[in-house]
């Protein structure tokens, strides 16, 4: 079952799909407000009838609906307009563009082809490589170890830890 589909299933407790895609602290916003307004409503229902006054019960119900429709909309938005897989093609001609340019030696405009893509997708390993290359090539020693870092952090940078793991080598010894 591809990923994408897997986080729309998850968007039906709000905040767990934000939390899935490494989008943790909007996802720890969700699931908290959507945890607090549903306990506060059961507990005024269910609970402490008699602490509550007689509105706040049905306000606090409707407050736990709407943070849940709020979480849900959000997540259906996002899998659906913004989730990196729908922007593949784009990204994959904007990689492709990016490693011409760098062969060239065309630097910036390779620089700026890798941050549109990590613009959309930010766990992109390759990009960071690239980014961190590029950085290597432009002598910002500091940005070159942060993208190396990044890509190893990634679940698609294993493949390039050999690679980045001299990179970094050889930036300590400079």
């Amino acid at each position: 079952m591809p990923r994408r589909t897997w986080i729309g299933l998850l968007c039906f407790w709000p905040g767990l799909a934000q939390i899935w895609t490494g989008q943790e602290v909007l996802g720890l916003l969700l699931a908290s407000l959507f945890a607090a307004t549903l306990n506060l409503a059961m507990i005024a229902r269910w609970i402490w009838i008699e602490a509550f006054p007689p509105g706040w019960v049905n306000f606090l119900a409707l407050s736990a609906v709407l943070a849940w429709g709020a979480g849900f909309c959000y997540t259906v938005w996002w899998v659906w307009l913004c989730h990196p897989e729908r922007h593949r093609r784009e990204i994959e001609r904007l990689f492709q563009e990016s490693l011409e340019a760098y062969l060239q030696g065309r630097w910036n405009e390779s620089r700026k082809r890798v941050e549109r893509i990590l613009a959309m997708d930010d766990t992109d390993a390759d990009a960071l490589m690239q980014l961190g290359s590029i950085h290597v090539r432009t002598r910002r020693h500091d940005l070159a170890r942060r993208a190396f870092r990044q890509c190893l952090e990634q679940e698609g940078g294993a493949k390039w830890k050999w690679e980045v793991e001299r990179e970094l080598a050889r930036l300590d010894r400079s």
